[in-house]
């Protein structure tokens, strides 16, 4: 069973379980006939902020590129799109395990408002302390960027405003941004606009082309 949440859309599902999920843009999840009865194992592809309810019994079992996230009740936002150079989970509530599979190592753990990033590139795992709700800012219709790399920040642009953006200086794609921004109050211009007032990169746009600089 697939189920996705369209470009420039977010989407609710409610899994067998009763565990509820919330898709970004250009997300989606997929899970077999026998989620609930025989396991909770699913596989996701781009950011979801997950509910998970309570089944002491049966883990509750996320796998995504180079990462498999294991729970058994908790909130958190998981986030690793195909073109990211990063996966990111954020954790709310409860408890929950990281399992690398681009780096084998040891199991690592979460706590609530903690943060993992793991570089898909290198298999580098890195875990420090965050305002955990603010990496599910998208729910309510926000984006918000936590020193989020440009290239990963220009993807999430991409889905949100149905636009495509070119980083057209190579120096760009390793800077960082923090922000946030409201979606339907705030046009991809205006956010281009704040983006430049930190000096440090300029744009450009034809129709729905947009190019840094």
């Amino acid at each position: 069973i697939v189920m996705e949440a369209p470009l420039g859309s977010l989407s609710k599902v409610v899994l067998p379980d009763s565990t509820e999920v919330w898709l970004n843009s250009g997300s989606r999840i997929s899970y077999s006939q026998g989620f609930g009865v025989k396991d909770r194992k699913l596989k996701m592809t781009g950011e979801g902020f997950f509910s998970v309810s309570k089944n002491p019994d049966m883990p509750f079992s996320i796998s995504t590129e180079g990462l498999v996230v294991e729970v058994l009740g908790t909130k958190f936002d998981l986030r690793n799109y195909s073109d990211d150079k990063e996966a990111y989970v954020s954790l709310e509530e409860g408890r929950v395990s990281l399992e690398n599979l681009i780096c084998k190592s040891e199991l690592r753990y979460l706590e609530p408002n903690q943060k993992m990033i793991l570089d898909k590139s290198s298999g580098v795992m890195e875990i420090s302390g965050s305002e955990a709700e603010n990496a599910s800012q998208w729910v309510k219709g926000n984006l918000f960027f936590d020193e989020e790399l440009l290239t990963d920040i220009v993807r999430e642009l991409e889905r949100a405003y149905n636009v495509s953006i070119v980083i057209g200086n190579e120096d760009l794609r390793n800077y960082r941004f923090y922000g946030n921004f409201v979606q339907k109050d705030q046009t991809i211009d205006e956010v281009l606009s704040i983006l430049s007032a930190t000096q440090k990169i300029n744009s450009i746009r034809e129709g729905k082309t947009i190019t840094l600089y």
